[in-house]
């Protein structure tokens, strides 16, 4: 009777001991993956062939270096004494009729001297390391008509900074261009106003003739 009793209270410690550990069992699965450390995730290499908006990063602009500023090179136009048949300041209507060209083309450093010549212009270019524009006017005696009214001749040349070597040679001639009609200077007659087209028209060409200048040297005539 002992023994069946003793069975009978194993059991129920038995059933007990099951429903306790059934129990408890969801709390320690719990606690232990509370316990383990997360994995970090690692970054996989994009797949190839397709776009990857979020790891395309834009390419930083090259900085342009900036360039030396090129210093401009100062051009004297100067004009001889002249013919002794004119009045003396005809010669400086030509004068100031190509620096006045000359600066309208924007070129900034132009300067003026009167009662020159060929030697003194070689020397201030040799000198002073600038081009020289000598001016010389004449009467064109073949060319002046009946009625009284003188015709004239205005020759340039260009003198070559440091060397005082002739860079270039031409005329002048009482042009108008279609673009641009100077407006004449008050005062001019006839006469000085076709020495004064003359003159323009020869600070043109020498524009011309120092920019051509400028595209094989490094030395800048117009800003």
């Amino acid at each position: 009777m002992w023994h069946g009793r003793n069975q009978t209270s194993v059991f129920r410690v038995a059933i007990l001991f099951l429903v306790v550990f059934f129990v408890l069992l969801p709390c320690t699965q719990a606690l232990g993956q509370s316990g383990r450390k997360q994995k970090r995730t690692e970054s996989q290499p994009p797949v190839q062939g397709v776009n990857q908006p979020d790891a395309r990063v834009a390419p930083e602009p090259d900085a342009v270096p900036e360039k030396p500023k090129e210093a401009q090179a100062a051009v004297l136009v100067a004009s001889d004494i002249g013919d002794f048949n004119m009045p003396s300041y005809y010669v400086d209507v030509a004068r100031q009729g190509c620096v006045i060209e000359m600066r309208e083309a924007h070129l900034s450093d132009v300067r003026e001297a009167k009662n020159q010549n060929r030697v003194d212009a070689i020397k201030t270019a040799k000198d002073d390391g600038i081009y020289v524009v000598l001016l010389e006017l004449r009467i064109d005696e073949f060319g002046s008509s009946s009625s009284g009214r003188y015709q004239f001749d205005l020759r340039y040349t260009i003198f070559e900074p440091k060397t005082g070597k002739i860079v270039n040679t031409g005329a002048g001639y009482p042009v108008q261009t279609q673009a641009r009609i100077p407006t004449p200077q008050q005062g001019y007659g006839y006469e000085q106003r076709q020495i004064e087209l003359m003159g323009r028209d020869a600070g043109r060409k020498v524009v011309k003739v120092l920019n051509e200048k400028q595209a094989r040297t490094p030395v800048a005539f117009i800003p």
